[in-house]
């Protein structure tokens, strides 16, 4: 995350207030936003998904690689200032530093959660019922993960586990 801090050093700031929405799912992202210094809380469809707090984190990556709306609500939970690129698309394109740099902050974000979902697989591996299907949506999400496909369930309300 020090490479996308030294990336955004001359970038403009903009101040985000508490409560406020830096990235609104379902709307189109133009610009890539680095956190230089507070809180914002990544949440889908109400649900929180992580709290971003670490200095050169960026949002709005996803959209920007994805060339896709906003795939989150980004909100500050404290007083945070970010450093802004406006042409994120722009200089991905041009600027093979940027590249890299968000190529690894995903390789830490996916071998984050690559280890949780591996510890899942292990503690339901003999459970009946849907927890015991982590396994083959797991291994079927990394065999085929298929631009364009609608991720997401129909939850049961009551389900036997």
């Amino acid at each position: 995350m020090e490479e996308l801090l030294a990336l955004s050093a001359d970038l403009p700031r903009r101040r985000v207030e508490p409560g406020e929405v830096l990235v609104v799912d379902g709307e189109a992202v133009s610009a890539l936003y680095v956190l230089i210094r507070g809180e914002l809380r990544i949440e889908k469809h109400g649900v929180s998904i992580a709290t971003v707090t670490e200095p050169g984190a960026c949002v709005g990556e996803m959209s920007l690689l994805l060339g896709t709306v906003a795939t989150a609500n980004v909100i500050a939970v404290a007083p945070t200032e970010v450093a802004v690129l406006e042409t994120a698309r722009a200089s991905l394109d041009a600027d093979s530093g940027l590249a890299v740099s968000l190529a690894r902050l995903l390789a830490l974000r996916l071998h984050a959660m690559t280890t949780y979902l591996v510890d899942l697989k292990q503690q339901y591996a003999d459970h009946e019922g849907g927890l015991g299907m982590v396994d083959v949506v797991l291994g079927t999400l990394m065999r085929n993960p298929g631009a364009g496909r609608e991720l997401g369930s129909d939850r049961d309300p009551e389900p036997e586990y």
